[in-house]
């Protein structure tokens, strides 16, 4: 077990001072905006605590993040434009992703793009409210404002965490990465349990009244 951690220890030094953990930072933003499987959350949090042992530069990290991101979902909102039919019949195989589609639908022509600086820390939620913007032809210009917002706000945040945790476990960077990506954990559980919460006390006023 020890020898394990040693050994994650030092991939983990590694990564932290390579040449290429920017772009790769870049591409996993990217990618992680059409297809959520993709860490790159970890990646930046790696990223964060790498500019506070002095092997990156913290604004470049988050802005490096933010434009794969941007770049990622303005690709998934013309994916959702071009896609049509095809769009809604991948909905309605699942019964979530299509009320997650009617929902963000109707939010964006009542409330505007506010929904998606939100949709984001719904796990899994980010990628359907793209192609929901592209399928009913939201306009690209308030979306990518919007985006551009909701993107700042969330990996600033994100790049932050890491570099406080490789700040405070300077000694021991593994510890740093599992406090930071904890602490990013706990804060997701509890956005989304406010938020579930919220739509409840709403959905019981409604009934109510």
């Amino acid at each position: 077990m020890t020898e394990l951690m040693e050994v994650a220890r030092h991939l983990l030094s590694i990564a932290m001072q390579s040449h290429w953990l920017l772009l790769i930072l870049f591409v996993a933003a990217a990618v992680d905006a059409v297809f959520p499987v993709v860490p790159s959350e970890g990646m930046v949090i790696t990223a964060g605590m790498a500019a506070a042992a002095g092997h990156q530069n913290l604004p470049l990290v988050m802005a490096v993040a933010m434009a794969g991101s941007v770049i990622g979902e303005s690709f998934c909102y013309f994916l959702g434009r071009g896609s049509g039919p095809a769009l809604h019949r991948w909905m309605k195989r699942q019964e979530r992703r299509q009320q997650l589609y009617d929902k963000v639908s109707g939010a964006l022509h009542k409330r505007g793009g506010l929904i998606l600086m939100t949709v984001r820390y719904i796990p899994g939620a980010r990628m359907v409210a793209t192609l929901t913007a592209g399928a009913t032809r939201y306009s690209f210009k308030k979306f990518l404002i919007f985006t551009f917002f909701g993107v700042t706000i969330a990996y600033t945040y994100v790049a932050m965490l890491g570099y406080l945790g490789g700040d405070a476990f300077a000694h021991d960077q593994l510890k740093g990465l599992a406090f930071s990506l904890s602490l990013a954990a706990v804060i997701g559980l509890v956005v989304e349990t406010s938020r579930r919460i919220a739509n409840r006390r709403r959905a019981a006023k409604v009934t109510g009244a």
